[in-house]
């Protein structure tokens, strides 16, 4: 191919990579996992979980905290399917601090297989949280699949993954191919 002067070749390489490769009709995403941050009445009471497996299969996980309404002197955790129910600690009242009710969880098979827990922001996990009507965690999104390792082309991007992806990768890199634009 022979350029003209002023001319830098751009449109002839960018319609030439565009025949080569897969052109994407949208640029590839890796997954993200679904979370959800408690906003406790109180101080030092907030968590934030994580869905363990990135993907929009997150978004179904379920907290709940429940006042038992009685004495009890434990936190329990009950996982059925993606919901995560903790019983709280309670004599005349809800004594369960956000620390406590992490460390049931971690306890908990079920539930630890299916989100990690941190504390949120600057709180310590000291305060005794409240019960917590079921809620979801939300965000979850899934990587875009490819049954091989290869390339996709997409608005000035070049899209590498180095294996085949599934839903709940992480694998794509982006190449900005700003010069030749």
């Amino acid at each position: 191919m022979k350029l003209r002067k002023g001319k830098n070749g751009s449109t002839s390489i960018n319609l030439a990579l565009a025949a080569m490769l897969s052109v994407a009709a949208a640029a590839p995403v890796n997954g993200v996992a679904a979370s959800l941050t408690t906003s406790l009445t109180g101080t030092n009471n907030d968590l934030v979980f994580t869905a363990k497996l990135k993907g929009v299969a997150g978004n179904a996980i379920t907290i709940a905290y429940i006042d038992p309404g009685e004495e009890t002197a434990t936190e329990t955790v009950v996982v059925t399917g993606s919901n995560i129910v903790v019983t709280l600690r309670s004599v005349d009242s809800v004594l369960s601090t956000s620390a406590q009710v992490k460390t049931a969880i971690e306890a908990n098979a079920l539930a630890n297989a299916l989100v990690s827990i941190a504390n949120s922001g600057a709180d310590t996990g000291e305060g005794a949280v409240i019960a917590m009507a079921e809620d979801a965690l939300e965000g979850g999104v899934d990587c875009t699949v490819k049954d091989s390792a290869g390339f996709l082309y997409h608005d000035g991007y070049l899209y590498f993954t180095p294996a085949e992806t599934r839903v709940s990768d992480d694998t794509w890199r982006r190449l900005e191919l700003s010069a030749l634009a």
